[in-house]
């Protein structure tokens, strides 16, 4: 791997993510969730179709190959999870937003003990634990009121958790679709939600297109572009690093967000809110390190037959005639490598 390039990927990618968000909170204080989406949606996919487009096998790696229900459902999951992302802006803060999303891992690790692709370990229980103290903390649960933030964030963890579900389907479609060929079909079906929701919501005859001034055309324009990047950025960084190590460096961004809101937005947060986040992002460094140090596949791979001229070695290995160790080819992937999509 190389690692000096995949860590430059990471920090872009990052950026780009923290930017996004930043900017989307910034969209959404003069547009309505519906228009905002779609608008956004038109640049993100016209960038990635027009890239897509321009490679030699772009149209190719369009074709579904027998992918077509898994792209549905996972266009119905995306369609859920950026109608809360979105909707959840609207009621707390950038910050809470990239926080919350973090969780996503959690849910990766449960649904897969649940559904037997992953093993859980001990150790990860007083883990989770441990987050859902810090998690509650810093949404406000303590205080007991049914507030704009506390349903914002609770939009978030459930959008967290239809992004978990997502990665398991999008791994099936890896299996047979170019990445970025999935990452367009996912924008297209995802806008297909905000035009739902603008046009039965009225938001096309309220908002007042025409007498729009240009700066607030310009706000869902960047948003666009910025989220067209942030997804090819991703992929670069996970092809060079491990993906432990690329979400360790994930947790940085809302450490970045909530140092831009404070300053451009003077958002201010409690003790516990802090003692809360930091519980959080404690929770999930120590997830990656449990992830990272996992020796074994907790589902090996059936081993590869030995070819007649193979003889087997006294420690049970296979070598070859010279008595040289047979190297194996099997590798342990984590879940997440095979899929991470918005």
């Amino acid at each position: 791997m190389n690692t000096r390039y995949g860590i430059g990927f990471a920090i872009l990618s990052i950026l780009s993510w923290s930017g996004g968000n930043l900017l989307l909170r910034a969209t959404l204080d003069r547009w309505p969730v519906g228009l905002a989406g779609i608008f956004s949606r038109v640049i993100t996919v016209s960038v990635l179709a027009a890239w897509l487009l321009s490679r030699r096998q772009g149209r190719r790696d369009l074709l579904p190959r027998g992918t077509g229900r898994w792209l549905l459902l996972m266009g119905a999951v995306s369609i859920g999870i950026n109608l809360l992302w979105f909707s959840a802006m609207k009621c707390t803060n950038a910050t809470n937003v990239s926080l919350l999303f973090r969780l996503d891992l959690v849910f990766v690790v449960l649904l897969g003990g649940l559904l037997g692709l992953e093993r859980i370990r001990p150790i990860i229980l007083p883990v989770l634990a441990f987050m859902l103290v810090g998690l509650a903390l810093f949404s406000k649960v303590h205080l007991m009121e049914w507030s704009g933030q506390l349903q914002g964030d609770l939009m978030m963890v459930a959008a967290a958790f239809g992004f978990a579900v997502n990665a398991f389907v999008i791994r099936h479609i890896l299996r047979k679709m170019a990445e970025e060929a999935v990452a367009l079909y996912n924008h297209m079906m995802s806008a297909t939600g905000f035009l739902a929701l603008a046009w039965f919501s009225g938001e096309f005859s309220t908002a007042d297109l025409a007498s729009r001034p240009a700066t607030d055309w310009l706000w869902p324009l960047c948003l666009g572009a910025v989220f067209s990047l942030s997804l090819p950025l991703y992929y670069a960084a996970l092809r060079r690093l491990e993906v432990w190590r690329l979400r360790a460096f994930m947790l940085s961004a809302p450490l970045l967000v909530a140092a831009a809101e404070a300053s451009i937005w003077g958002l201010d947060f409690t003790l516990a809110q802090c003692l809360g986040a930091l519980m959080v992002l404690a929770g999930l460094g120590l997830c990656i390190r449990i992830e990272s140090r996992a020796a074994v596949s907790p589902t090996p791979p059936l081993p590869e037959p030995i070819p007649p001229h193979h003889t087997p070695a006294l420690d049970g290995s296979s070598s070859d005639g010279n008595g040289r160790p047979r190297p194996s080819a099997s590798r342990s992937v984590p879940l997440e490598a095979q899929a991470e999509e918005l």
